[in-house]
């Protein structure tokens, strides 16, 4: 399936979609395990739109965390070793 669409984008679609939902949340988090040039290039993406964000791209951060409406969507690096 070709992937289509700014990241941005659909992740404001899945968290309407969550907020939506016909339960009682507390809160509602998104945990999206990315290999590490993928990570690498998402957090560019966040700090682009967010430069309060450490700039520290190449850090040994392991996750990082972007909250869209109510849901956080929380990023984190493979710990496969391929």
């Amino acid at each position: 399936m070709e992937k289509k669409g700014e990241v941005f984008n659909q992740m404001a679609i899945i968290s309407d979609l969550l907020e939506n939902l016909n339960l009682e949340m507390k809160s509602s988090s998104v945990i999206i395990t990315l290999d590490k040039e993928e990570f690498i290039k998402m957090m560019s993406k966040v700090y682009e739109k967010d430069k309060r964000m450490k700039s520290d791209i190449e850090s040994e951060n392991q996750s990082f965390s972007v909250k869209i409406g109510t849901v956080d969507f929380v990023f984190s690096i493979s710990k496969s070793s391929v």
